[in-house]
């Protein structure tokens, strides 16, 4: 029952999240329309346009079954928020993955080596990447790929692999914020009494770390699955501009640009669909490892 309704809670603010976003989308800008009347030409007032563009927009959407222009005439608007969401839904979904997978394995080693001289190699390697800003990061990683490391293409070329490269760009600061929040779960693990019993028992300590203390950590290290895919939102702008690859974020900063509507529509909405399957998983996972 609470499970229910704390998904029923998240859609609802979904929606409301959704409506707020199109409400301000749809806010008229420069207004430079005129209208005819009695006493000649008189401009609308904001609010009636405000009206008109909300009309506009929802009378394309039902009956024309369309999200209106987009500054190519030639591609409709959904055709372009498709278009570019399957290109980065690829990457959204691999840096979630090698976020999880890789960054749990980073902190389970940074734990271990934290106990003797290479720690160098783990919590302090890791400190190291985040104390440096995403954008910094990546444009040094540009700029030793393209100078020392030719043979590596950083600009898409049309080919099914041009994700790889930001799909690993993406993916940096996942991985070290999961490693942080792996470490430290696993840290809070020690000295708990099932650990001194199962040491007592002559368990070794790999089995211990990976079958007893990681799933305990599981709970919480799943609370955070939302905190990353905000860096992964996050990163994706910079390295899709960096590395000029044409996906939903850099779209969508485009329209932002250029004013289209239907376009920013689009793309929020998918990435609020999304936000809300992330939101419903991680519930719903933490409420099967972690009945309380």
């Amino acid at each position: 029952m609470k499970l229910r309704r704390n998904i029923l809670g998240t859609f609802v603010i979904t929606v409301i999240a959704m409506i707020g976003i199109i409400l301000i989308v749809l806010y008229p800008r420069n207004a430079v329309n005129v209208r005819m009347n009695n006493t000649g030409i008189e401009p609308p007032t904001t609010m009636e346009l405000y009206i008109e563009n909300i009309k506009n927009f929802f009378h394309e959407m039902f009956v024309n079954h369309s999200l209106g222009r987009s500054r190519d005439a030639l591609i409709p608007t959904g055709e372009a928020v498709m278009s570019a969401m399957g290109r980065s839904i690829v990457i959204i979904l691999l840096a979630l993955v090698i976020g999880v997978v890789v960054g749990t394995l980073k902190g389970v080693m940074d734990y271990k080596l934290s106990k003797t001289k290479f720690n160098l190699l783990g919590n302090w390697s890791t400190w190291l990447v985040q104390s440096i800003p995403d954008f910094m990061l990546i444009l040094i990683i540009q700029w030793i790929v393209i100078r020392y490391v030719r043979w590596i293409p950083f600009f898409p070329k049309g080919h099914w692999t041009d994700f790889i490269v930001p799909t690993i760009l993406v993916s940096i600061y996942p991985v070290i914020y999961m490693a942080r929040i792996t470490s430290a779960s696993i840290a809070m693990q020690e000295g708990q009494m099932y650990i001194q019993v199962a040491r007592a028992k002559g368990i070794t300590e790999r089995l211990i770390l990976f079958k007893h203390i990681l799933k305990n950590s599981m709970s919480t290290l799943l609370t955070h699955i939302l905190p990353l895919f905000g860096y992964i939102l996050s990163n994706l702008l910079f390295v899709e501009i960096f590395t000029n690859y044409p996906g939903a974020a850099s779209r969508l900063y485009m329209a932002i640009s250029y004013f289209e509507p239907g376009v920013i529509i689009g793309i929020s909405f998918c990435f609020m669909v999304l936000l809300f399957i992330f939101q419903v998983i991680s519930q719903i996972a933490k409420h099967k490892l972690d009945p309380r």
